[in-house]
């Protein structure tokens, strides 16, 4: 509705039965209708859109409401309703609804476009998935949701999300989404989704449930968030869409047992920049952020790909950045892992100033390149880093007592892993994490990924004695894995 009045003069009328004038009043008034006789017709009546269709005119846009949900025992006055299902469902284009404090166990629908829900402090969706999808299944288009809590969905399937989107454009502000299967999922081509100021924690299922999983669409922007401790295997950022951005955010396993912390299978543009993003512990793979390693999936094309200015922290063996595609990742501190060109390197936190995992916080780069590689003493307490100059492993080129070693992506990637954890066992579960993405058939059985590991182990001793017939260095540990020893 226009801010200025403005009048629609009918100039040829020849029957003044039928109404004589229409008026576009000043906004925050209704469009009126006046018969001959003076009286206002109904918006939604049938005459009122035929006179309408005859003038030309487009029917009037329905008005948005203001609307508010409350606990039927809240006492406050001015709700419209108790039942949060009720109050999604009744809603229309461009209404707002307002959730006061309290505990929601229901689940809805939402098909109406343009709609803005806000929550108060306290205000929390418990326990309870629609059609055994989720929370809130959105099917509408341009949603804005701030302040809501939602935790305890689950569902058979394994995938039930606080919000489901199937409509396109949503905005996330200032949610807590935490303890559930899934925070976000969206299916199909939702458009843009953007979540800021936000907090998902604690949720996965099965290596195929995740914080945010947008599995499509144009761009997903997470901003000034925290995604922190998912589960069973799930990623905590998850994205197929076309352009991805990571800004200004924590992201780490912290002690939980997920999987890539930041994983983006099709490629796509990237932007990662300015966050702090930790591989844990117990995290059951290597990588900390993976790009385009799903190579039998339709891959978007290679766009920008920006890494920069992020703090990685690496409290586990394993990678800092998994890639099918070429990734030049500068301006970077990596805690622990291994060093790489043109990002600032720390053996350990105690070396990065930082806090004992699983704390998280950012280490501001500098500028000194001559120290981007020192090693510091030893406290008194603990044993003398190993010295490992027989083998280097700098920007993915393996060498071997001052020799190149001809290695695959995956060969290279287990001997960074074993290298990096010298007397530790890896599992043929981890190192087979490490072959997958590089398979043309996936193995199903146990048996069947013990045998790729094992013949891949026995081609890299080869490739090894090829350059030091001596090479003993990577030891089998029955039923258990392979451990890397230099003391042979």
């Amino acid at each position: 509705m226009s801010r200025a009045v403005r009048q629609h003069t009918v100039e040829s009328m020849d029957q003044t039965s039928t109404a004589s004038r229409i008026l576009q009043r000043p906004e925050g008034h209704k469009l009126s209708i006046l018969s001959a006789g003076g009286k206002a017709l109904k918006c939604g009546s049938p005459l009122v859109f035929g006179l309408l269709a005859l003038l030309g005119l487009s029917s009037p846009a329905a008005a948005s409401n203001s609307l508010t949900l409350c606990p039927a025992e809240s006492g406050h006055e001015n709700c419209q309703f108790h039942s949060f299902n009720e109050a999604i469902t009744s809603l229309s284009d461009g209404d707002r609804l307002h959730i006061e404090a309290g505990e929601y166990r229901e689940g809805a629908i939402l098909t109406a476009n343009s709609v803005t829900i806000t929550a108060a402090e306290g205000a929390a969706l418990r326990d309870t998935a629609v059609d055994g999808k989720a929370a809130l299944v959105i099917l509408g288009n341009d949603t804005v949701i701030e302040g809501l809590e939602c935790s305890g969905i689950s569902v058979p399937a394994y995938n039930g999300a606080c919000i489901r989107l199937r409509g396109r454009n949503l905005i996330l502000r200032n949610v807590y989404f935490h303890d559930s299967q899934q925070g976000l999922l969206s299916g199909g081509e939702v458009g843009e989704v953007i979540v800021e100021d936000s907090r998902f924690e604690r949720l996965g299922a099965i290596g195929r449930a995740h914080a945010i999983y947008m599995s499509g669409g144009d761009h997903l922007i997470v901003r000034r968030s925290r995604l922190l401790s998912s589960q069973d295997e799930g990623h905590e950022i998850k994205s197929r869409a076309r352009k991805t951005t990571i800004e200004d955010s924590v992201i780490g396993s912290e002690l939980g047992r997920d999987s890539r912390t930041i994983d983006l299978p099709n490629g796509g543009e990237i932007r990662i920049v300015n966050n702090v993003i930790q591989k844990g512990p117990h995290s059951a793979n290597p990588d900390l952020i993976g790009i385009a390693l799903e190579k039998d999936l339709q891959q978007h094309p290679v766009g920008n790909i920006v890494i920069t200015g992020n703090t990685l922290i690496m409290d586990r063996p394993g990678r800092v950045l998994h890639s099918l595609i070429p990734i030049e990742m500068v301006g970077n501190v990596i805690v622990a892992g291994s060093p790489q060109t043109g990002n600032k390197w720390y053996p350990d936190r105690v070396a990065a100033g930082l806090p004992p995992a699983p704390a998280l916080q950012m280490v501001v780069a500098g500028q000194d390149e001559q120290s981007q590689r020192d090693i510091r003493t030893p406290r008194p307490d603990e044993a003398p880093v190993p010295d490992r100059t027989d083998l280097t492993s700098v920007d993915g080129v393996v060498n071997w007592q001052g020799q190149p070693v001809a290695l695959t992506l995956p060969e290279t990637s287990i001997v960074e892993l074993l290298s990096s954890q010298p007397g530790e066992t890896a599992s043929f579960n981890e190192l087979y994490q490490l072959i997958e993405p590089h398979q043309e058939k996936q193995e199903s059985s146990a048996k069947g990924r013990q045998m790729v590991v094992l013949n891949t182990i026995k081609t890299l001793r080869r490739k090894f004695r090829n350059v030091d017939q001596s090479f003993t260095a990577m030891t089998f540990k029955p039923g258990k894995g392979f451990v890397w020893d230099e003391n042979f």
